[in-house]
């Protein structure tokens, strides 16, 4: 059965994104781009598992998450069948002044590289698994407003290319660049593309040809990996023209990642498995203990009272599977969605889709700014939604919608007619 669930998830994918690239402005929209991510990130893990399943992992745990992960793939298309809610466009549709937005994107731009330059010159605090905590982690928070600030940059250079605003494209832009380049960062790498490509669209209404889509997406499925596993080298490499040393590197990957030995995959499937076990299932704890951690700042009221906002989930995979997750690894959206809800849990990535429906409406239909920055600042969030988990994606939707926000609340207009994009 896990065979017939694995082609049942890659039928699933490749049915979504042949959906997309039909009509070619698809594939700017919330179904192509999870897809994606659930051929690139997913597919490969899921292959492995199958054919190496690891330690305590039976064969119906495999079938369980294949089947689960078919569900929550095949719900990022479901929930976007439905029609948004007018309520909810009409309050998007909000009067913006251009000279206010200006201002408030300088005020962003200064925001994100003032948390970068200060994270330059602290001592970054790390826990025991090598993750950071303390300041650092507050600082690279709150640099994340450059995501904002990037496409409302370029949406004016691209209506308007003076030497400021291409200046301040440029800015906003750089340490985005300068993660894909020097640190490898497969995040940074997709989310900067899909910025360009879907502020090209909005403002140009550019879509790639066909042809051209269909060789770039097995391409990017296969290149995403490499410079994951490269870094920084990627690049590297790249300009130095060595190709035979990046194809001999993604070989190196996939044998990698098909040998199964550190699979992110597997700590999912064991979590969903222990949870099923036990009945045990976190019912938004997991949630909420992932927003204490991130809104909390335990060096300010003290890490006693952040522990005490916090359940205790023990998900002991240790004692129960003799299964120690290795130092790094997430539990994917795929574990720990189905670790709060059990097969509801699909239904988050159903209801992700209705969001992401609802902005893109507001965004290409009723012209709104605000719609935009945040749908295209949010793409990001939805993928790492997949790659780090729900709650990564929660903590991120939070803080990116409050920013816009205080936003659209600072730069609204007397004037009744709202800007076009156009």
């Amino acid at each position: 059965m896990a065979d017939t669930y694995l082609f049942l998830f890659i039928t699933i994918c490749v049915a979504i994104v042949g959906w997309s690239i039909i009509h070619l402005e698809r594939i700017y929209q919330f179904p192509f781009f999870m897809a994606s991510v659930f051929l690139s990130f997913i597919l490969p893990q899921a292959i492995a598992i199958v054919e190496n399943p690891g330690i305590g992992v039976t064969d119906t745990a495999v079938e369980r998450m294949l089947l689960y992960t078919s569900l929550c793939a095949a719900m990022c298309w479901l929930g976007y069948q439905f029609s948004p809610n007018q309520k909810w466009l009409n309050r998007l549709n909000v009067d913006i002044d251009e000279d206010k937005l200006f201002k408030a994107g300088i005020v962003l731009l200064t925001i994100g590289h003032l948390c970068l330059f200060t994270i330059g010159r602290i001592g970054i605090q790390t826990t025991g698994a090598g993750t950071w905590t303390g300041p650092a982690t507050i600082l690279i928070f709150f640099a994340g407003v450059l995501n904002i600030a990037l496409p409302l940059f370029l949406i004016r250079t691209l209506k308007n290319p003076s030497f400021v605003n291409i200046f301040l494209t440029t800015l906003s832009g750089l340490p985005i660049v300068q993660a894909i380049i020097f640190s490898g960062r497969r995040q940074a790498t997709v989310a900067f593309l899909v910025t360009v490509g879907l502020c090209f669209f909005i403002v140009k209404k550019y879509t790639p040809p066909r042809l051209l889509l269909i060789v770039l997406v097995p391409v990017a499925a296969y290149i995403i990996p490499t410079i994951g596993n490269l870094r920084g080298r990627f690049w590297e490499l790249v300009f130095a023209g060595k190709w035979d040393e990046i194809q001999m590197a993604s070989q190196e990957g996939l044998e990698k990642v098909i040998e199964g030995n550190i699979l992110e995959l597997r700590n999912a499937t064991l979590v969903m498995d222990y949870a099923t076990q036990l009945n045990y299932y976190g019912y938004g704890s997991q949630l909420w203990n992932t927003f204490i951690f991130q809104y909390v700042p335990g060096q300010i009221v003290g890490y006693d009272l952040k522990n005490s906002l916090q359940f205790n989930l023990n998900f002991d995979l240790v004692s129960y599977y003799g299964y120690q997750t290795s130092t790094g690894t997430t539990l994917t959206g795929i574990g720990d969605s189905f670790m709060d809800f059990g097969f509801f849990g699909c239904l988050f990535f159903a209801l992700m889709a209705y969001l992401y429906k609802t902005l893109w409406e507001s965004t290409i239909k009723e012209k709104s700014i605000i719609s935009t920055l945040l749908y295209v600042s949010l793409i990001d969030s939805a993928m790492v939604g997949i790659s780090h988990g729900i709650g990564r994606f929660v903590n991120e939707f939070i803080f990116k919608t409050a920013v816009m926000f205080l936003v659209s609340y600072y730069c609204k207009s007397s004037d009744q007619n709202v800007p076009k994009l156009s």
